[in-house]
Parts: structure tokens; sequence; C-alpha cells
């Protein structure tokens, strides 16, 4: 008889509190405490892998794997790119209005992990292999807590921008909209605008979504103006709020060419004013997006009604027929 199988026998205490170790270890990898996978890198993953290789009967259900959500919740789906939609697509339960010319699907992700479910797809329009229009745009299916609204609100807020404007407030809605210069650098896209770098920044859709118009023969112009649209609202069906954003960044090329007017300072608040090119494509930026923003609102609300050529507010500054 070994010294364990003796004090197995002799050391009851001790046994207890051996098999009561292992038993809360085991749980503690198949279903681990919120701080403890969020402060140990890599543990939550690792457990999610470990309930994942167990029958489903002692993997956990819906309701344990809500309560610790992982990477599994997140979705990166790509579409065939030789679909093609003009007018609108359906999107989050709402309408997302496109302007004019022929879009095309690249990326759709789907996040539940934080609070609630946010929608993402991007949308690419070309001109002889140059992309002229690039939308990316987000919408909530389930409500979000309105702190998480912050960064989504302080795009609209960056001194930064060509051009900041909001809505009156009533309580409810929180809407504005803002153009603002996009660099493009090595397939990377990069603002002054902090809390608009964190959207173009985001490694989960923007790598994808570039390698894959890479793949497809599109070219990005060296500088982008995006038109950008936020809107948040409180929720109609309980606590909390739902939001739709759309980013539409528009190349200031010419057709079928890459370079564009002015030098990259021009680029800037504060630099368009020593070129009359970038002025003006910047202002014509400006009024289409303000034409355009009571679109989106439609869209929003899902009150869009077909039409059989583009309406006047759909032709933004880039739109090469």
């Amino acid at each position: 008889m070994t010294a364990f199988t003796r004090l197995w026998h002799r050391a009851p205490l001790w046994r207890t509190a051996l098999i009561t170790a292992g038993v809360c270890g085991t749980l503690s990898v198949l279903f681990p405490a919120p701080w403890l996978a969020s402060s140990v890198p890599g543990y939550g993953a690792l457990s999610s892998k470990i309930r994942h290789m167990l029958p489903s009967s002692l993997g956990g259900t819906e309701a344990s794997d809500a309560l610790h959500p992982n990477e599994d919740q997140r979705t990166v789906s790509v579409p065939p790119m030789d679909a093609q939609f003009e007018g609108s697509v359906a999107f989050a339960g709402r309408q997302l209005p496109l302007p004019a010319g022929k879009w095309h699907p690249v990326v759709n992700f789907q996040d539940d992990v934080a609070h609630g479910e946010v929608l993402t797809t991007l949308y690419v329009r070309s001109a002889q292999g140059i992309v002229t229009g690039l939308i990316i745009a987000q919408a909530t299916t389930q409500s979000l807590p309105i702190a998480a609204m912050n960064m989504i609100q302080a795009q609209c807020h960056s001194s930064f921008n060509f051009m900041n404007e909001a809505a009156p407030q009533d309580g409810n809605r929180n809407e504005c909209w803002m153009t603002t210069p996009i660099r493009v650098v090595n397939n990377l896209f990069l603002t002054s605008n902090e809390a608009l770098q964190v959207l173009l920044s985001d490694q989960m859709y923007i790598p994808p979504a570039v390698q894959r118009l890479t793949m497809m023969g599109f070219d990005l112009p060296p500088i982008l103006v995006d038109a950008g649209w936020n809107l948040v609202e409180k929720s109609k069906s309980g606590a909390g709020v739902d939001f739709m954003s759309v980013h539409t960044l528009l190349s200031p090329a010419e057709a079928g060419e890459r370079r564009v007017p002015g030098e990259p300072e021009n680029w800037s608040r504060a630099g368009m004013a020593d070129s009359a090119a970038v002025t003006d494509f910047v202002q014509r930026t400006n009024g289409w997006l303000r034409g355009w923003v009571p679109t989106l609102q439609r869209g929003f609300d899902s009150k869009l009604t077909p039409s059989a050529t583009p309406p006047a507010e759909a032709m933004d500054p880039a739109f090469r027929g």
C-alpha cells in the first residue's frame, strides 16, 4: 500500500478537500467567472473550446453561453461580389438606402458579444476598377445601453471634420451627420477623427474587406471623404437605445484614376482653402449629404419606396454615371 493510498483511507477531511478542489477546478474551466475570463487572456477561449468538445448535454446550454460570451458569437461572412444592388437593401430590420450606381456586397459582420446584436455590412461601388464609394453601415437588432453610444456620437464632434451638423433633439432621437477626410495608406484607413478611427480600425471586418477588394482587383484612391450619418433612438421595446450608422466613403478622383486633386496637406479642414478643387469637392459632398439625410431617415423608419430611376438626391459627387 502506497503512502497516498494510506493517506486516502486515513484522512477523510483531506480526501473531501481534494475531491472538492478537483470538482471546483473542472467547473471553473467549463464555466469561468466573467472577471477571470476577462483578466486572464485566452482563458475564455480555452473554456469555450473545451465546452465545444464535450457532448451537447455536458457542454453548456444557450443560457450559459449567453452569460459567458466568446468569439464564437462573432460571425464574418463574405457574400458573392458578383451580386449588385441599386436603390436600397434590407438591413437589420430596416432599409439601407444606396446612393446612385451599382453596389456590390463585400463583407457582413454580426456581433452579439457585448450587450446586444450589432450588424455591420460593407458595400463597394467602382468605375473602371477604381473604388468610387465604400459604404460601412451598422445597426442594432437588439437594444444597447446608452453608454455604448458615446463613441458613435463623438464622431460628429471632431474639430478635424469638414462639417459637423445635428438635428434638434426631441428627447427620443439623437441624430447627427458629418464629413471628414480619410487617408488610405498601405490599405489602412487613417483619420484624425479619433472616434471614427475606432470604426475604421476594427480588425473583425476592415482587414477582410480590404483583402477582398484587393483580390477582386479594386484599387482604392489615396484620399476618401467620409459622409457619415448617425441616428440613436430610445428603444420602443424597453430600456436601452437602438442606432443606425451609415458612413459613405467617397472618392474625389476622376473616373478611372487614382490620383486625387490637390496635395495631401490640402485634404484637411485647415488646408482645403489652398486648393479650389478640394474645396469644391468638399462643399459638394457637404451639400449632397444634407440632401441625403432625409432618405437615410426614411430608411431607418422603413419608409423608403421603390424608384425606377435614382432620385436626384442619390447622385453623390463621386458617382460617375
